[in-house]
């Protein structure tokens, strides 16, 4: 009787520090995350994060998947097949405002009239010399920047309908642009590095001079369902591999830009003259220009409804131990 009462107590026992330690194990695993990302330099974060092994350090096992649409990608994300994500500002008040779903942000990315990211290319002997002179001519298009072409055009006077607009994927517009199928194209880093400046010559930061500046482009956040799968712990291994990945975009802007150059275009050479726009922690995050981004497109119509942004923004306690 005595050896079975110690069989039974050690078997306990055993079961206890299994259930006692589990969770721990549980927790400390690599964590297999999906980033939806575009092809611009707004994803540099992530690719920071990844080329420098901060996600590894930090226990996350990183999985980048690229996007041309963004409004795809935040179904994705929506349905639970991405885990974390970076949208246009644009994409993210519409998806509120038609189906109530938030993203919860925790950084920012905002375009500086100083260090401008994106520029309508167009033939440099070209008719094409302000925004007006849009009219009547075939500008091609990236996806994420779909919602903020009344914007700009508004500045002018124009609607979308005066101008013979066509929507392809980013990596493609330089390369459109040269075999003449437009007459110009609105083009973000670090695409405007593939620009032949012999040929073509730009209009420069559009955002920050006809739609707002700074100009907030995008956010980067997770849906409230994934507060619900991971722990605090977890997120705060995110929050400080991405903070890890801004602090050295910012204190090392031209290794970085080699980074970028590598990963886009396979040299250290191509990309290192592009510009790169603020990435904002979430304490930095300009809320009242998000706020303002989003009256200006109420005014336009591409929102039907006064969106009150201060609940889209994760706490730092659901990312901070």
């Amino acid at each position: 009787m005595t050896k079975l009462l110690t069989a039974i107590i050690i078997v306990l026992s055993l079961v206890l520090v299994g259930v006692i330690l589990y969770p721990q194990l549980q927790e400390n695993r690599p964590q297999h995350l999906r980033f939806a990302c575009d092809s611009s330099v707004a994803a540099l974060p992530f690719i920071v994060a990844v080329q420098d092994t901060l996600f590894t350090k930090n226990r996350i096992d990183p999985e980048l998947v690229f996007y041309s649409d963004p409004e795809k990608a935040l179904d994705e994300l929506f349905a639970g097949n991405i885990d974390v994500g970076i949208f246009p500002w644009s994409t993210v008040f519409k998806r509120i405002a038609a189906k109530g779903e938030t993203l919860k942000v925790f950084m920012a990315v905002e375009f500086r009239p100083t260090l401008p990211v994106d520029a309508i290319a167009k033939p440099a002997k070209g008719k094409i010399k302000t925004v007006n002179d849009l009219k009547d001519k075939r500008l091609g298009y990236p996806p994420v920047l779909r919602d903020y072409l009344p914007l700009l055009l508004a500045s002018a006077n124009l609607l979308p309908a005066n101008v013979k607009l066509t929507e392809v994927p980013l990596t493609t517009l330089p390369s459109r642009l040269a075999a003449g199928e437009f007459d110009a194209v609105w083009v973000l880093e670090p695409y405007i590095t593939l620009i032949d400046f012999t040929k073509f010559d730009t209009l420069s930061a559009l955002t920050t001079k006809y739609i707002t500046s700074p100009f907030p482009a995008y956010a980067i956040g997770f849906s409230p369902e994934f507060l619900k799968k991971t722990t605090k712990n977890q997120r705060t291994r995110l929050k400080i591999a991405l903070d890890a990945a801004v602090d050295r975009i910012d204190a090392q802007p031209n290794e970085v830009k080699k980074v970028l150059s590598r990963f886009f275009f396979g040299n250290d050479t191509t990309g290192t003259g592009a510009r790169l726009p603020l990435f904002q922690k979430i304490a930095e995050i300009n809320k009242p220009g998000i706020q303002t981004l989003a009256s200006r497109m109420l005014t336009l119509g591409i929102l039907t409804d006064t969106l009150d942004t201060r609940g889209i923004f994760a706490q730092p306690a659901q990312l901070m131990r």
